[in-house]
């Protein structure tokens, strides 16, 4: 395409991650770059190539961008000793790694991440230890909805399951895990390893987002709350970070509910929903920042881990 050049770059310990940089050439650079990470365990262009979309959108508007695999996801190597590193400080070191490259090749100093579903605790963990971050768009991340909210979405999906042509199939496959878990006395399932979230009580996660999200505001990161009508039917008043709702930095930050928008942006209107909030969102941030000077010798905070097209460039 004539407006970008597209380069798949290596970098970090040993050159073992792997991204493409996506950089405009017809109109004045911006001077902030865009981060785009693996959603869960998938390959950095995310579901339906969403992050190459958004990369090519934000070029047209002369911005940026660096979708990457973080460490054993995708085309980049697992760490040696992976094992003995929390998954909290290896993603936030790959995305240290980003934008030192970013930084080297470009002179690039302030960063927009988008973290979506898992990838928004990367994300709010390296913004809370990197004075670069200036802006995080997180999409379907953590919630935590009140009792009106989760009756309702309880409600609306119990009505709706009798027609759906897989409830039969569900309903069986329910019952065979429960047949299954009782005559085993195996209990709930272990979570997974690896990038996928473990699951803790809502007491702990509420905590650290808590602390996490009023640092991020102390520093005056810009913060994009996107949810999607997929996990959450219905929204009335912010009702996803509802427990949150007279905290500053929520009161500070753009919150968006697309109930047309599904969590894996499968519909080419979820597509444009989301390409239209998040690079909206994005590129009014890096626009708005243009002008401001922010000392590069930011003092970061110290690390806390959280407690949980197919020929085009991918």
């Amino acid at each position: 395409m004539s407006d970008m050049t597209q380069s798949p770059v290596r970098f970090g310990h040993g050159d073992g991650l792997l991204g493409m940089l996506t950089e405009p050439v017809q109109c004045q650079p911006l001077p902030v770059c865009c981060l785009m990470l693996n959603m869960g365990a998938n390959h950095r262009v995310g579901p339906r190539r969403i992050n190459v979309k958004l990369a090519h959108a934000l070029a047209a508007q002369g911005m940026s961008s660096l979708r990457l695999d973080l460490g054993g996801i995708g085309d980049s190597e697992a760490p040696g000793g992976a094992s003995a590193v929390p998954l909290a400080l290896r993603a936030v070191h790959d995305l240290q790694a980003a934008m030192d490259l970013v930084e080297a090749r470009l002179g690039i100093r302030r960063f927009v991440i988008v973290g979506m579903c898992s990838g928004a605790e990367h994300a709010m963990s390296a913004g809370m230890v990197d004075a670069r971050v200036i802006g995080l768009s997180l999409f379907d991340g953590f919630a935590f909805p009140q009792r009106r909210a989760r009756w309702e979405r309880t409600l609306r999906r119990a009505l709706a399951a009798p027609a759906h042509p897989a409830f039969a199939g569900k309903v069986r496959r329910w019952i065979g895990r429960g047949l299954s878990r009782w005559l085993s006395r195996a209990g709930a399932a272990r979570p997974l390893p690896g990038f996928f979230s473990e699951e803790l009580p809502p007491v702990v996660a509420e905590a650290w987002f808590r602390a996490t999200m009023r640092r991020l505001w102390a520093r005056q990161v810009a913060l994009h709350f996107l949810y999607s009508g997929s996990l959450h039917v219905s929204d009335r008043g912010r009702d996803q970070l509802g427990a949150f709702r007279d905290e500053p930095f929520l009161q500070a930050a753009q919150y968006d509910f697309l109930r047309d928008l599904d969590h894996t942006v499968c519909t080419a209107r979820g597509q444009q929903l989301f390409l239209g909030a998040v690079g909206d969102w994005v590129i009014a941030r890096a626009r708005g920042t243009a002008a401001e000077r922010r000392s590069p010798g930011t003092a970061a905070a110290p690390l806390e881990p959280p407690i949980a097209g197919a020929l085009a460039p991918q």
